[in-house]
């Protein structure tokens, strides 16, 4: 199929014009739902093509203006202000209010840099829309932002300029000379601001002029940081202080009866004629459709009280942005506090319920996500509490995690990821061989961690019963770490030895003896490698020679683990007649 478009002749793909077809009839399907379902429809899309629905929709400006401002903001920033003015025309000024609030502030001061790319974007609509925005922030906040365009002189002041450059000033009345001391992009916007202004309400002209003569630069912004908190505290964005308690520790075993002294909260399952709820207050979160938290939200409630339970959600996310004292205008890490809520609540969720959706579903209806939240941080807590034990016992403080170098990976990385002020969780312990840090997500990944710090634990009666090693004394950590020697070499290197014939010891072994130990403990066929049953049944002997029946239990998991690591190793060396003793890790060698 061919098409002419503008005079350039093109050829497109069958999947091009499909996906175009489609997209044709997802916007027809849109245009064709009522009101409500519309703006449910809108949840979760990608910011662009929320914009081209919406704009694309008879009542485009009812669907934006039915946004919560959080939405707002987030989609706006998801295209970039740049792009945004369609979209922002179309806002309510309280929304262009919320929009300042939450992006144009570095801490507790004004980002004016972000100001004037909004109000860029806001100049799109032209000057009446651009007034009903800025007249709608605070006077101090609109003061901040002219000081750095202009200079107020006073008629009535003896020292006022005579007879000013025209090309400089502007005298709208009898009382106040403007003096224009900045030109940028938005000079133009302001001009045709301060004009609006005077033209709409002189009053608030008057006061913007006085604010900029007499105001204190440090007074004016801490007067609209004050403002600007309270309108964000009313939003569910408390303070820095207050949005601490949301990690605060509650006990795991005493959650119900905990629980019960709260009420119940409310979430009915019908809603009034003619209510419009926004279905979403903060970005979507990617990659948990399979939790547990979001099952049990589909199975278990009505449309309406799934909106009730988001936007509860959202308050969550919010203490957490404040908590933690996220830059609203950092989606990147706005996305990631808003993936750690759902994570300790899908967590908290997991726990309760023990994995079954009927119970989380019931669990869901009777705890407030905070305290559910809550529980998730504290479970991570009692996580770390275990590990600062396991680290007392290697003769380790929590605050030197990183200097376990005799740990293998990845028990030296999981360990300090657990003593984390907030514990993290070591993503290689999922198989993936990712190698980053990330949040506990699910019951499993702190099932393996306790399972991998049980492994820690036992290295040291191990070392203690086979070698009359202490690896929790200062004098055999100075020795490791002068070599870069890991546990399971120790350990590995005196089972090789005794195939080798030696004795059980971990004396290094002489890199001549390699191919004689690989010969030893490695079983080939058709080129794959796995250790040797006779190896297996060595190793098995003199542990159970040596071990009593507790420690043996216990060690297990350690001792399979070093073993993996050497089968590991040697399997991707192959079954060649020499092995180069530089590709050698997992046991001790002596060079000549």
């Amino acid at each position: 199929m061919t098409y002419f478009i503008k005079g350039i002749f093109s050829v497109r793909s069958p999947r091009a014009i499909f996906l175009d077809l489609m997209q044709n009839k997802a916007q027809t399907d849109f245009l064709n739902l009522p009101f409500q379902a519309k703006l449910e429809f809108l949840y979760g899309l990608p910011a662009r093509t929320k914009r081209d629905l919406i704009l694309a929709a008879p009542e485009a400006e009812r669907l934006v203006q039915s946004f919560s401002p959080e939405t707002l903001y987030y989609t706006l920033k998801e295209i970039g202000s740049a792009d945004a003015g369609d979209l922002l025309s179309l806002a309510l000024p309280s929304q262009v209010q919320s929009l300042f609030d939450l992006d144009c502030w570095n801490k507790d001061r004004p980002n004016f840099a972000r100001m004037r790319e909004w109000i860029e974007a806001l100049s799109e609509a032209g000057k009446r829309r651009l007034a009903d925005g800025l007249m709608q922030l605070d006077m101090e906040m609109v003061a901040l932002l002219l000081r750095g365009y202009v200079k107020v002189h006073r008629l009535d002041d003896p020292n006022a300029a005579e007879d000013p450059p025209a090309n400089r000033y502007v005298q709208l009345d009898e009382h106040y000379l403007i003096e224009f001391i900045r030109n940028d992009s938005i000079t133009q916007h302001i001009t045709d601001f301060i004009e609006e202004a005077f033209e709409r309400d002189y009053n608030y002209f008057a006061g913007v002029m006085e604010e900029i003569y007499w105001g204190v630069q440090a007074e004016l912004e801490e007067e609209a940081y004050r403002f600007r908190s309270a309108r964000l505290s009313d939003r569910g964005f408390p303070d820095y202080f207050e949005a601490q308690d949301v990690f605060a520790y509650i006990s795991p075993s005493d959650f119900l009866n905990i629980r019960e002294q709260y009420e119940k909260p409310s979430r009915a399952d019908q809603m009034d004629d003619g209510e419009v709820i926004p279905p979403e207050m903060a970005p979507v979160v990617d990659g948990t459709d399979n939790s547990l938290f979001n099952h049990a939200l589909i199975a278990g409630f009505a449309a309406h009280s799934q909106r009730q339970v988001r936007a509860e959600m959202a308050m969550v996310s919010n203490q957490v942005l404040m908590a933690r004292a996220v830059d609203f205008g950092d989606l990147e890490a706005v996305r990631n506090a808003v993936e750690m809520t759902h994570h300790y609540l899908n967590l908290g969720l997991e726990n309760l319920a023990g994995g079954e959706l009927s119970a989380a579903v019931s669990h869901l209806r009777d705890t407030h996500l905070k305290l559910l939240f809550r529980l998730g941080v504290s479970l991570t807590i009692d996580l770390r509490k275990r590990a600062d034990k396991t680290l007392a016992g290697l003769g380790f403080g929590a605050e030197r995690t990183q200097e376990i170098s005799y740990l293998d990976s990845p028990f030296r990385e999981a360990i300090a990821g657990f003593a984390q002020r907030q514990p993290r969780f070591f993503a290689a312990l999922d198989g993936t061989g990712s190698v980053e840090m990330r949040d506990f997500r699910t019951m499993r990944d702190l099932h393996v961690s306790y399972a991998l710090l049980e492994q820690i634990d036992s290295a040291r009666p191990l070392f203690r019963a086979l070698f009359d090693i202490d690896i929790a004394t200062a004098g055999f950590r100075a020795a490791v770490a002068a070599r870069e020697v890991r546990l399971s070499q120790i350990l590995l290197t005196a089972f090789a030895r005794v195939a080798l014939g030696n004795p059980f010891t971990p004396d290094p072994i002489d890199y001549a003896d390699l191919t004689a130990m690989r010969d030893a403990t490695m079983s080939y066929q058709n080129g794959s490698g796995r250790l040797a049953d006779s190896f297996h049944n060595l190793v098995s002997g003199l542990i159970s020679e040596r071990l009593d029946a507790a420690t043996q239990a216990r060690s297990v998991d350690f001792v399979n683990s070093c073993m993996n690591l050497f089968e590991e190793e040697f399997a991707t060396l192959g079954a060649e007649s020499e092995i180069d003793p530089r590709f050698v890790h997992s046991v001790l060698i002596r060079h000549a």
